[in-house]
């Protein structure tokens, strides 16, 4: 005999809990979490947000590496223009001076390059191991990242907290926040998944299209681990 607390759908059968009831008690719809129709809409709305996430950010991007070459090339020009005048004016000694000043500052600019290009490797060689949801999540987090480290004294990368790269990519990738940004792990067949997460708040008879980015996730990773 069924308990007080049990709810049977119009059929009189009970509730798969692999399903989400959505709408009114007199209009009830089921949406089968496990349907992989239903994943690949909840994985396209996903990586369209990230991709228009993206689309900002490269664009923000541009116009600061354009506002920097404009910058350059005003600096690089009044640099030339000074050292011309002294020549000019018969300043010889000064105008040496100028020129090696300038170069010392690009040797300088080609050494940051060249020590940020170890940064970058460094932390391409930890997320290689990481299975992201697409490239533009593994962009979103190789940025966030990058700029997250500093250079020590004994001339090492490390984050800002001073912990190893290695230890700081892995702290991020178990991060509650950044889960969005990976494909959700497979049921490893050891019968301890857990059922459908029924706590998401779709008593309004929300679509897919219409609720949260976070609970469309929460509803797709719990669904999916069922598979």
């Amino acid at each position: 005999m069924a308990t007080e607390n049990n709810e049977f759908l119009p059929d009189g059968t009970t509730p798969n809990p692999d399903y989400v009831a959505t709408g009114t008690n007199s209009d009830k719809k089921i949406i089968d979490v496990n349907d992989p129709d239903v994943a690949r809409l909840i994985s396209e709305q996903v990586d369209t947000k990230l991709a228009d996430i993206k689309e900002k950010l490269n664009k923000s991007y541009t116009e600061r590496d354009e506002a920097n070459r404009k910058a350059t090339e005003a600096e690089t020009a009044l640099k030339a223009a000074n050292i011309k005048r002294l020549e000019d004016e018969g300043k010889h000694k000064e105008a040496l001076e100028l020129k090696l000043a300038d170069a010392d500052a690009k040797i300088t600019s080609l050494t940051k390059h060249n020590t940020e290009l170890t940064r970058d490797n460094s932390v391409r060689n930890e997320l290689s191991g990481l299975d992201f949801r697409s490239t533009t999540a593994y962009d979103m987090a190789f940025k966030t990242l990058t700029q997250e480290l500093v250079m020590d004294d004994k001339g090492q990368w490390t984050h800002r907290s001073g912990v190893s790269i290695r230890e700081f990519v892995s702290d991020y990738a178990k991060g509650e926040e950044q889960q969005f940004l990976f494909k959700p792990k497979a049921n490893s067949g050891n019968g301890t998944s857990k059922p459908a997460d029924t706590n998401i708040d779709t008593s309004k008879g929300k679509s897919l299209f219409a609720m949260s980015q976070a609970d469309v996730i929460k509803m797709y990773e719990k669904g999916d681990s069922r598979r």
